[in-house]
């Protein structure tokens, strides 16, 4: 399971995907659940903390297609 912990402006929100594969694919769609430029605050996968390079939903998308 992927989790996802964002600013959406002055709020934080989270969501969640039963995979990583998941998360992939809705990114490519037309209109994704995640605009590229939202702030991660932080990413789990499987309970464990995903380190970013880049903060941003785009940067983890890139370092996930990697």
């Amino acid at each position: 399971m992927l989790e996802i912990t964002y600013k959406n402006g002055s709020s934080l929100s989270k969501i969640s995907y039963n995979s990583v594969e998941d998360f992939i694919a809705n990114q490519r769609l037309e209109t994704p659940d995640l605009e590229d430029y939202y702030e991660i605050t932080s990413v789990t996968i499987d309970g464990k903390e995903l380190q970013l390079s880049d903060s941003t939903i785009l940067g983890l998308y890139k370092q996930l297609t990697a």
